[in-house]
């Protein structure tokens, strides 16, 4: 028995009476002149003829494509793991996700995933705060693309509705308390100035974190992209002086390694001279020695709120789970922001 064929864009083309190019633009919903009676004749002719298996056919009469937009700064650790989460959360809700990386906050990639996504017309995007330009975004948000941002402070609110972000400041000033319980009287912050916002948030926790004990406690913040690792070292050393145990509270749990393992080839003892703090909870925190006092970052839960606050915009209808997530967090928004505390995860690297 013969298997019927299954139709082609030509026979689409026939069906509407208009040619294939005309077919080609209504299913891609290009921005091209075309007059509500041709686009209403090619939708007619795809569900007639059962164009695609009809899921092209239900994508026209909802008026969605059922791709979705991620742009990450890169795909290591942390944003790998976003991605793979968020890729799990709006598939269950019948969505496909598209990730692209920033690659270093390059200009021209930049432009070339935007044309991407606006040709693609995404039903919705979700971007981290430096992946993309403000200028960029407000392109997006006015062509009426849907936008939730992650880990991106102080977005203006006519071009973000909704950033969810992780509070790196209220995190960093519990590092800082806890070197200050720890009996540490010199605090050195390793940042990363490249980290742009998230390395100014950690430095704005910092600093509260000093609060009163200001004065009285050696603190200074150094950036280890120009310092180096060994120059970092060396002038958290130079700053201490004779205060012993010197707290050195990282921008990520890499950058603590690496201050772990020049300690070690010095003969500088961690935790006894050297306190180390770093952020992600990478599974090597656990396995080094010492082990490293990290902040788990709640990916399930972050990805769960971005992806139920954008299916919202969207338009989608959510289950129980998903409703009472949003009734639970919707509250804590303040103007469009919504912080998610991070866990300390106390390890060796700070305990005697």
């Amino acid at each position: 028995m013969k298997r019927s064929k299954q139709p082609t864009i030509v026979d689409v083309a026939s069906e509407a009476g208009v040619s294939i190019a005309t077919v080609s633009n209504v299913l891609n919903r290009r921005k091209v002149p075309m007059s509500p009676e041709t686009i209403r004749k090619v939708e007619e002719a795809v569900v007639r003829l059962g164009y695609r298996r009809n899921v092209m056919a239900t994508n026209l009469s909802r008026r969605r494509s059922y791709e979705l937009g991620l742009i990450i700064p890169h795909f290591g650790g942390y944003y790998g793991r976003f991605a793979e989460k968020l890729e799990q959360k709006v598939h269950s809700f019948g969505y496909h996700l598209s990730v692209f990386s920033a690659a270093g906050m390059d200009p021209v990639i930049e432009k070339r995933h935007l044309e991407h996504l606006l040709q693609r017309r995404v039903d919705g995007l979700v971007s981290h705060g430096l992946a993309m330009s403000m200028e960029s975004t407000q392109q997006l948000v006015g062509e009426g693309t849907p936008l939730v941002i992650f880990n991106g402070w102080g977005w203006p609110s006519e071009i973000v509705k909704l950033a969810v972000n992780l509070d790196f400041a209220k995190a960093s000033t519990e590092a800082v308390q806890h070197f200050l319980a720890n009996g540490c009287r010199s605090i050195i912050y390793a940042g990363r100035r490249k980290g742009m916002g998230a390395n100014e948030q950690r430095i704005k926790g910092f600093m509260a974190g000093l609060g009163n004990n200001a004065k009285s406690t050696v603190h200074a913040l150094l950036d280890a992209g120009e310092l180096g690792i060994e120059g970092t070292l060396e002038e958290a050393l130079r700053i201490s002086g004779e205060q012993r145990p010197i707290g050195i509270y990282t921008f990520n749990d890499a950058l603590a390694l690496e201050l772990l393992a020049v300690c070690h080839e010095r003969g500088i003892r961690v935790p006894e001279d050297v306190q180390l703090i770093g952020m992600d909870n990478e599974l090597f925190s656990k396995a080094s020695f010492p082990s490293i006092t990290s902040f788990d970052m709640p990916v399930e839960l972050q990805t769960s709120l971005v992806a139920a606050f954008l299916m919202r915009q969207i338009g989608e209808d959510l289950d129980e789970e998903n409703t009472q997530l949003l009734e639970e967090y919707l509250p804590r928004i303040h103007v469009h922001e919504l912080f998610i505390d991070l866990e300390m995860i106390v390890r060796k690297s700070t305990t005697t």
